[in-house]
C-alpha cells in the first residue's frame, strides 16, 4: 500500500490485490466507521481494473481492499 499523507487527512495511491499492482485513479467516497474504540476508514476507488473498496484499521495499522460488485 502507498499512501500520500497530508497534515489533515491520507489517501491511498497504489495497493496491491492477488499479487497485481493497482494504480488509484480517484477516490469515488470516503467514510470513517467507528467500530468499538477503533476507527475504520473505507476508501471507495476507481482503477483501470475496476471499482475497490480499501479499509485501514487504525488500531491494528492493516489494510484491506476488496472488489466492488463482484
Amino acid at each position: 500500500m502507498l499512501v500520500y499523507f497530508h497534515e489533515d487527512y491520507f489517501v491511498p495511491i497504489k495497493f496491491s490485490y492477488d499479487g497485481i499492482k493497482i494504480i488509484v485513479n480517484a477516490v469515488t467516497s470516503f467514510w470513517v466507521e467507528a467500530v468499538g474504540t477503533q476507527k475504520v476508514y473505507h476508501f471507495s476507488v476507481m482503477t483501470t481494473l475496476g471499482a475497490y473498496n480499501l479499509e485501514f484499521e487504525e488500531d491494528s495499522k492493516k489494510w484491506y481492499s476488496y472488489t466492488l460488485g463482484g
